[in-house]
């Protein structure tokens, strides 16, 4: 069995002591005083009297004071007996609850990082340390920019410490982790604070997870599915040029033929259909390996562009004069001018692969009879070319695919046609820095506009 000396029974014993050993302290404190007793008292009695009663005064102050400090350790130890089960749950409940979240920061399988209100490292959970390099203790007090963030992300973090300080949280963000041996890392941020009783932010808190393989994962994903696109497209690439070429090259060859082997059976007239059939499938031919350049060309990055002074009118002119005659399909070109078109800044190549495109395309997709439109229009700020048709029209689902290329209406039916044309004027109106619109309804036609800067 324990005993435990209670400090009433302590008191009692220490003011005896000092009673018993009051004498020898006298004499020591009357000497400390400058007064040595002297060899042979006149007076003992007042000598003793003195001495005996300094001593005692002496002993009640340092009774005094020992015991307020007994009482005030006899109190303690009464109210810590009185509080002690609620005192010591909680205490321990909160010990508990300390460990059990300091516990959950370490273990935990994500970055958690607490910064203070200037962006300085506070907290830096084992996942961090694994990840960074660093430890906790090295980072602790650092400004989070100074040691992770690559030079790019550095504004757009502290945009964000701004707009969380402004109470715009949660906030969810990436940027780049340098870790210690160089490398970068992605970290996918989920971003909110921690506010204090005045409901003042007083900590910035940041749960990331690395998605480093992930994003790498992701891109390889696409760069499959990118190639897998470009094999299709290169397959239907071959078909449709093999199958594009062959028509026009069997034209020509036939109409060869037929003028090598019959000379004297052909009229002048006859023998004038034969050469605008061998014209217009050579144009025709023409024309696709332009595309196929141009579109090369782009792909490639050596598309070159060389504007000069061109009259548009002329121009315009000039290439409805360039329009082979098909006497299998005839049709009517028509020029309309709405405004005064004098001179302007262009890529004639260019300029003439856009207007030649949308011109067959109009003449492939309408009845024979038509009237097709080349219309243009000019102002102080840009240039406007319309070409007009009264054919098969474009279905609506069609229309935001129709400047992909090798894509083709699904009303075509058996119109023959590489889907190269509209790609190649988006792209060669893009780099005059315009653009191309549509409009078109089904069975009454369709109208495309060239915008150019003027």
């Amino acid at each position: 069995m324990t005993h435990s000396i209670q400090p009433k029974n302590l008191l009692a014993g220490l003011g005896l002591a000092l009673l018993i050993l009051s004498s020898p302290i006298a004499v020591y404190v009357w000497r400390l005083m400058g007064f040595a007793p002297p060899a042979v008292p006149a007076h003992p009695l007042l000598l003793i009297t003195i001495t005996n009663g300094f001593s005692i005064l002496l002993l009640i102050g340092i009774y005094y004071r020992f015991w307020v400090r007994l009482r005030q350790l006899e109190q303690d130890n009464d109210n810590s007996r009185f509080l002690s089960p609620e005192i010591r749950d909680r205490q321990q409940a909160e010990l508990q609850e300390q460990n059990f979240v300091s516990v959950i920061l370490d273990t935990a399988n994500a970055l958690i990082t607490v910064l203070d209100q200037q962006g300085r490292i506070i907290r830096f959970n084992q996942t961090c340390e694994q990840l960074s390099g660093y430890s906790s203790e090295e980072v602790k007090g650092k400004y989070i920019w100074d040691l992770f963030l690559i030079p790019e992300d550095i504004e757009s973090v502290k945009t964000i410490i701004k707009e969380l300080q402004a109470y715009h949280f949660p906030n969810e963000h990436k940027n780049y982790w340098i870790t210690r041996d160089g490398t970068r890392r992605l970290i996918s941020w989920y971003s909110t604070v921690l506010l204090d009783d005045n409901r003042s932010v007083k900590y910035f808190i940041g749960i990331g997870i690395d998605i480093t393989e992930r994003q790498q994962a992701e891109q390889m994903r696409r760069q499959l599915e990118h190639q897998q696109e470009l094999s299709q497209l290169q397959l239907r690439f071959f078909s449709l040029v093999s199958h594009e070429f062959r028509t026009p090259l069997s034209t020509i060859l036939a109409s060869v033929q037929l003028l090598q082997l019959c000379p004297d059976k052909f009229s002048p007239d006859k023998k004038i259909r034969n050469l605008q059939r061998i014209e217009a499938a050579t144009q025709r031919l023409r024309q696709m390996l332009d595309n196929i350049l141009t579109i090369n060309r782009v792909e490639t990055g050596q598309l070159e562009f060389q504007p000069t002074r061109v009259n548009v009118e002329q121009f315009c002119q000039g290439i409805l004069a360039e329009i082979p005659f098909n006497p299998d399909h005839q049709y009517f070109l028509n020029f309309v001018r709405t405004a005064d078109c004098s001179y302007a800044c262009l890529d004639e190549k260019l300029m003439r692969l856009i207007l030649t495109n949308l011109l067959t395309n109009a003449i492939k997709y309408s009845p024979p009879g038509s009237t097709i439109d080349l219309r243009i229009n000019c102002t102080k700020t840009e240039i406007n070319f319309q070409v007009c048709d009264q054919g098969i029209g474009i279905p609506a689902d069609d229309i935001p695919h129709i400047f992909e290329p090798f894509h083709r209406g699904t009303n075509i039916d058996s119109i023959p046609g590489s889907g190269l044309g509209l790609s190649v004027a988006k792209t060669c109106a893009s780099v005059h820095g315009g653009n191309i619109s549509v409009t078109s309804e089904p069975g009454v036609g369709t109208t495309f506009t060239v915008t150019i800067p003027g």
